[in-house]
């Protein structure tokens, strides 16, 4: 009798174990770091810890999470409506006069995060009272450009290893999307991606869009939230058991007509894997449905579609995870 309950106990203990491994694999899937880009240049940064960062919230009410940050590049109405965001007790608002005082940009260290502030200005935004914003935790670096012009400064950037580059170019109030071009270029950031695309009232411009023609270039359209990711992954990398979820670069890449993608999942899960156009169109749709956790290796067969640059776009849920591929003949 005791000795069945002995082993009754010992299996429960190995089911429990069994049972917080796999939910701590799907935590790790469900609640990586991402970013929302809301609208124009509103958008949420949200760790893997769950802290939550707001800049330039403008347009829509977005209250889904409560704020611990929330950054203001600038004090223009489409980028300081404070009211949009509900902030918890402890929040901290950095706006650009607190981010740029006697001509120095500061640096601001909350828990686990750091925000540096840099150069951003151009005509219709002065110097003396605009900034962009460095962002780094979790080994990510997120540069937000708020509404600035191409300007030397830039390049300063190019040392420091910035994985997301956010840059507007609504050819107006901010750069064109050749400018942005050259921007980036300067920046040499992992991902460029478009922000700010056409004046208030504020409605995202594909077009415009596709006139940015950065190697890396990434689309993200408002009300989408994408997964944040420290570096780019080679496919010869992470062969074994993945420990989360993982889109790697495809291979060879340019290609043609054929290219292998390689993904890695934690557990089962509902999995979709796309390819669009520059434009943002669906081509291809290469995988959807139920998935187990493991390596997958998938080929894409191109023979059909004009030279140009794709993207590749893995979805469980709310994790997303997008890369970008070059099509030569």
């Amino acid at each position: 009798m005791i000795e069945g309950i002995k082993c009754r106990m010992f299996l429960y203990v190995i089911f429990l174990g069994l049972f917080l491994f796999e939910t701590e694999a799907c935590w790790a899937v469900h609640n990586p770091d991402s970013l929302k880009y809301i609208t124009h240049s509103f958008v949420k940064i949200k760790t893997s810890e769950g802290k939550v960062i707001y800049i330039d919230p403008y347009g829509i009410d977005e209250f889904a999470d409560s704020a611990d940050i929330v950054l203001v590049t600038h004090e223009h109405s489409d980028h300081n409506e404070l009211s949009r965001v509900k902030q918890k007790a402890t929040c901290q608002v950095i706006r650009a006069a607190n981010a740029l005082q006697g001509g120095v940009y500061q640096t601001f260290t909350i828990g686990t995060i750091t925000i540096k502030a840099v150069a951003a200005f151009n005509g219709y935004h002065p110097k003396n009272n605009s900034v962009g914003y460095v962002v780094e935790f979790n080994g990510i670096k997120l540069y937000h450009a708020g509404d600035t012009g191409k300007i030397t400064e830039m390049a300063d950037l190019a040392s420091q290893n910035i994985t997301y580059a956010l840059l507007p170019m609504d050819s107006i109030y901010t750069m064109s999307p050749a400018e942005a071009t050259q921007a980036a270029a300067m920046i040499q950031a992992t991902h460029d991606i478009p922000i700010h695309t056409m004046p208030p009232p504020d409605t995202y411009s594909d077009a415009r869009v596709s006139r940015f023609t950065s190697s890396n270039k990434m689309i993200v359209h408002p009300g989408s939230t994408i997964e944040l990711n420290a570096s780019t992954t080679s496919i010869e990398s992470h062969q074994s058991s993945p420990a989360g979820f993982r889109l790697n670069q495809n291979f060879p890449n340019p290609f043609n007509p054929a290219t292998t993608i390689n993904y890695q999942l934690p557990v089962t899960c509902p999995v979709s894997l796309k390819i669009f156009d520059i434009g943002g169109r669906e081509v291809a749709s290469l995988v959807n449905g139920m998935e187990s956790g493991g390596t997958h290796i998938v080929q894409w067969n191109a023979g059909n579609m004009p030279s140009g640059v794709y993207f590749y776009r893995l979805q469980s849920g709310n994790v997303v995870e997008t890369k970008r591929l070059i099509l030569l003949k």
